[in-house]
């Protein structure tokens, strides 16, 4: 039997001895079309000759594509069969182009794998919000039914508000279809991340003991649609950052010890220009010096952030329907303007930040000032520091710094003391009323009062 020619979604193998090649194709096809098929067990000239299989060899298969194609995809692998013999077949559908294998750039011509040159790269990556258009207008499954209805409506209400939208509300579908976000009655995908009851997008939230990462202090998922994401990634790191307290003019302010305008300028980047791929998450991590905010999805290649900013090269937008609709209510405040903005406010308040492309994502760290709290108001201070001793002056310190503290072993062990001088000084900050006890024994925790 003879399955006819490859082509530039099709790829033949004879085994899965060039299961490393098969994989290069694989790329090379998201590359050139978004989709590719590959078929173990075919001649190149189309003559089937069959593939023997085990136990584990369509596993293996999606393993090696996983592990050494990126950005990830979910190949989906089968067994089929021709005339009594068997095939492999591995189809997959991509729109993050372009994809590497093995760490390297191909493109499809015709029936042929090419390595990329580094122009050609480029191009690739500076057009690639082509493809990133395709993936938004991607038509689902899912219809009106599946819109959060009154998120919706507090949307439009608020872009009318800021003049970037004027549209009276008449019905869901009528909106969505106004927006750019169904069609036909069935919502796209910008529409169904945006706006979905059904809770599409996973965000993970850490808080760490130390820099290292290794105690937790909080381990936490989030799922929702991307503004349920955003209000839920912000306000923990709201919950969770320090504030000082100042004295402007006769009035006290809580001053946050990282801009919130610029906390919030990262995150909302995060989720509108992050990737959507099944098994890709948000993060956040927050430790003692350090909060970084990950998104799934690179910037442009060899792009650096402060380029954007400088307005050396322009704004590059990942999901462009996205991003409209976020500006429209003004969750985004206006394109291309937003690392220059976290850039000013940083440096305007001497607080040091970072970021990188992590091979498969994008990380903005902001370091934290951890400037003890016992030292924002010394009057204060000396009352309390009268009171305590060395160790539970440390003690104290500690839950300032950790925001809460679980139990004693592990407070014992981050400070290098005994579990009783830990027990003694939580007592006694207990009876100065400076800490107190929330939750039950088990499950507790003792937090700044």
């Amino acid at each position: 039997m003879n399955l006819g020619k490859e082509g530039e979604k099709l790829e033949f193998k004879k085994t899965i001895s060039e299961l490393k090649e098969g994989v290069i194709s694989l790329a090379s096809m998201l590359n050139k079309s978004g989709e590719g098929t590959l078929l173990f067990g075919v001649k190149n000239n189309g003559d089937v000759v069959g593939q023997q299989t085990g136990e584990h060899t369509t596993t293996n298969i999606v393993n090696e594509i996983k592990n050494h194609l990126k950005p990830f995809i979910n190949p989906k692998v089968t067994i089929e069969k021709y005339d009594d013999l068997s095939l492999i077949k591995v189809e997959a559908i991509g729109m993050d182009s372009p994809y590497s294998a093995y760490g390297r750039y191909y493109k499809r011509c015709d029936d042929q794998d090419l390595e990329m040159t580094q122009n050609e790269l480029e191009y690739f990556f500076n057009n690639k919000n082509i493809s990133y258009t395709k993936w938004e207008k991607t038509i689902t499954q899912f219809g009106a039914d599946d819109v959060d209805e009154d998120l919706l409506i507090k949307y439009i209400d608020k872009a009318n508000e800021f003049n970037r939208l004027n549209y009276r509300y008449k019905s869901v579908e009528d909106a969505m279809t106004r927006l750019g976000l169904m069609e036909n009655g069935k919502l796209n995908n910008a529409g169904y991340y945006l706006f979905s009851k059904s809770k599409p997008l996973l965000v993970k939230f850490a808080r760490y003991a130390t820099d290292e990462r290794i105690t937790f202090i909080d381990n936490r998922h989030y799922q929702g649609n991307i503004f349920e994401c955003i209000e839920e990634a912000y306000n923990y790191i709201l919950a969770s950052i320090n504030f000082n307290a100042i004295i402007v003019g006769i009035e006290r302010v809580e001053k946050p010890e990282i801009p919130l305008e610029a906390i919030r300028e990262i995150v909302v980047n995060s989720f509108a220009h992050m990737r959507v791929n099944d098994g890709d998450y948000n993060e956040i991590t927050i430790s003692p010096h350090y909060l970084r905010i990950y998104n799934p999805g690179t910037i442009a290649l060899n792009k650096d952030p402060k380029e954007f900013a400088k307005g050396i090269i322009g704004s590059k937008l990942r999901n462009p329907l996205i991003a409209l609709t976020l500006y429209k209510n003004k969750t985004i405040e206006a394109f291309g303007t937003g690392f220059k903005r976290v850039f000013d406010l940083c440096n305007l308040n001497d607080v040091k930040y970072s970021y990188t492309n992590e091979g498969l994502g994008f990380a903005f760290t902001f370091e934290r000032n951890i400037t003890s709290l016992l030292h924002q108001n010394d009057r204060t201070n000396d009352r309390i520091k009268e009171k305590l001793t060395g160790s539970e002056l440390q003690i104290y310190e500690h839950i300032l710094e950790k925001k809460i503290i679980n139990n004693a072993k592990d407070t014992a062990k981050e400070l290098n003391k005994s579990i009783i001088t830990i027990q003694r000084g939580i007592k006694k900050l207990v009876e100065l009323g400076l800490i107190e006890r929330i939750g039950s024994n088990k499950t507790g925790y003792w937090k700044i009062k």
